[in-house]
């Protein structure tokens, strides 16, 4: 019978919590079968519907710099969307995959020591989980959500129009708003469930990869007895770690590609808000956005220099004391480690930390273009 750490009941209802939303974005809560299988694409036809309802508002209603930046940011946003729909309700056999190494990652094994670091971080980064999620993330999108809703029906400001129904005088219809409403909740409750299993998976990836730093950090104060014991299941999880990068990525590759580009947009448009006369309302919105784009370039930077490291870790070991079984052991998971695992937007751009700095300073020096033609 396989143990597992302390912390891993509470990881099993947190990953029920998961699978549960993923069922909400298949739209087989339910349990029940009335599109024969197709019920999955419910959500994303809904997305499209509100795309193309933003884009028909943006057409038909005159637009200033202010209200055509909040409509660019509603397109952003639907796009971003779709692309984290794609990945979290049409490749369900590789999330699963995913979620079954993360099970595996809580076992219990015979080296204590091992066994110790992997409760710690594993603890460690689920209080993280519980931090970011429920006591920031959750509540600032719910906060600007409700927020940025009131601030369209007060200012009369409609971005989703019913396509294909022109008004007909200056004010807006009651409908329209009415319909606004109900298309902004559901794009609203959608983007928090997809950023909370995105977010979920990112942080789960680098407490897995501080583990494995840890590991080889370690090789040095084992018992010289447990070392080719060790370093065998060291270099099994470095190969199950580097198939799960992968997968990973090709889960999330279009969503980190998407979600680079539709942030740059948000930042630069929502620093020219935060100007305006009607900041306040804009400020939960701009945290959430900060904070999301932020996490993502934490991830991508940590990531990237955890694995950049792997080789130079190994070699600061002392190898030259392994038999040579155990050094040709050493010099594979280095010559594995070459590569570093970072993650690209576009396949060409890395997103870190330099990133998030960079599009911070084009966000100002767009502002200052904008409020020349303001």
């Amino acid at each position: 019978m396989v143990d597992y750490v302390e912390c891993y009941p509470e990881y099993l209802e947190l990953e029920d919590q998961m699978r549960y939303l993923i069922t909400i974005l298949k739209f087989s809560f339910l349990k029940i079968n009335f599109l024969h299988g197709f019920e999955e694409y419910i959500l994303p036809i809904l997305q499209i519907y509100a795309l193309i309802s933003t884009v028909f508002s943006m057409v038909i209603y005159d637009r200033n710099v202010t209200l055509f930046g909040i409509n660019s940011l509603t397109i952003c946003a639907i796009l971003q969307l779709l692309s984290k729909m794609y990945s979290t309700v049409f490749k369900t056999n590789d999330i699963n995959e995913l979620f079954l190494f993360i099970q595996q990652v809580h076992q219990v094994h015979k080296i204590e020591f091992k066994t110790h670091f992997i409760a710690t971080d594993l603890e460690k980064i689920l209080r993280i989980i519980k931090l970011v999620l429920r006591k920031f993330l959750i509540p600032v999108w719910g906060i600007s959500g409700f927020a940025f809703n009131l601030y369209c029906m007060y200012y009369d400001i409609i971005l989703f129009s019913i396509p294909g129904i022109v008004p007909q005088d200056t004010q807006r219809s009651v409908y329209q708003h009415i319909h606004q409403f109900v298309v902004m909740l559901q794009l609203h409750i959608n983007l928090v469930v997809v950023d909370v299993i995105l977010i979920t998976f990112g942080l789960y990836f680098v407490a897995i990869t501080n583990i494995f730093d840890h590991m080889i950090r370690n090789l040095d104060n084992l018992d010289p007895s447990n070392i080719t014991s060790y370093l065998v299941y060291i270099y099994e999880f470095h190969c199950k770690l580097l198939k799960r990068y992968e997968i990973l990525n090709e889960v999330f590759g279009y969503v980190f590609t998407i979600q680079t580009a539709t942030s740059v947009v948000f930042i630069l448009f929502m620093i020219f808000l935060l100007r305006g006369d009607e900041f306040m309302v804009f400020v939960p919105l701009s945290m959430a956005i900060f904070t999301q784009f932020g996490i993502f370039c934490i991830f991508g930077e940590f990531l990237f220099s955890k694995t950049e490291g792997i080789a130079t870790e190994i070699y600061q070991s002392k190898w030259y004391e392994f038999s040579i079984k155990e050094q040709k052991m050493l010099l594979m998971m280095m010559y594995m480690a070459k590569r570093p695992f970072a993650l690209k937007a576009a396949g060409m751009y890395n997103v870190n930390l330099l990133m998030f700095i960079q599009v911070f300073k084009a966000g100002f020096s767009f502002c200052a273009l904008l409020y020349t033609f303001a």
